[in-house]
């Protein structure tokens, strides 16, 4: 028979030692602090019903208050990014008044706008309807071009006019497609031609 000797010194076999060493002192350590804890005894007065309704208060309670607090977090993220998109928004009026101001003529709005819709942009052929309609009360002499000038300004303006409706119309749906819920579709945008070709022949 040959001898088979075991290598009892490599790294690896020594790694496993005091492995299983750790292991077992974690393990003793455990069962002496059960020992102890079984040894403690606690007030019979923290076994009454009160206490216990009353840690069963402060347990929902607590979990009430971070749900709350979660609602409030969330409520604020909410609104901060509901003013980014309006901030973005607001920045782009401003940037296609600054256009309105280059002096485009109406032809030009509806070309863009008739673009825009075979595109399938529905929200930007709205946006060229209404500045179409801008341009119109502008070349009119009704509302001369203002950058500085507001929806709600010409919306007062507008309302002066004996055939306004058409007008408010278009200016209602730019209001909701920029700042409100309202999304741009194909029966938003055929509201916005119709509106406007009552503009036209008025």
């Amino acid at each position: 028979m040959s001898d088979i000797s075991v290598e009892t010194n490599n790294l690896g076999w020594q790694i496993a030692q005091w492995q299983q060493r750790l292991s077992e002192r974690w393990e003793l350590m455990g069962l002496k602090l059960g020992e102890h804890l079984s040894d403690l005894s606690f007030p019979s007065w923290l076994d009454s019903p009160l206490i216990k309704g009353i840690s069963h208060l402060l347990f929902w309670g607590l979990i009430a208050w971070l749900l709350i607090w979660m609602i409030w977090k969330g409520q604020q993220w909410v609104r901060w990014y509901r003013r980014i998109i309006k901030s973005h928004n607001h920045q782009r009026i401003v940037q296609n008044r600054l256009e309105i101001t280059q002096d485009h003529s109406v032809a030009h709005w509806i070309i863009q706008a008739q673009q825009a819709q075979k595109q399938g942009n529905y929200q930007q052929a709205c946006q060229f309807l209404y500045q179409a309609m801008l341009q119109q009360l502008h070349e009119r002499n009704i509302v001369p071009h203002q950058s500085s000038r507001t929806d709600g300004e010409y919306g007062k303006l507008i309302a002066k006019m004996p055939q306004s409706q058409p007008y408010q119309q278009l200016l209602q749906i730019h209001q909701e497609l920029c700042f409100g819920d309202c999304l741009a579709s194909m029966s938003v945008l055929e509201t916005c031609w119709q509106a406007y070709e009552k503009i036209e022949k008025s």
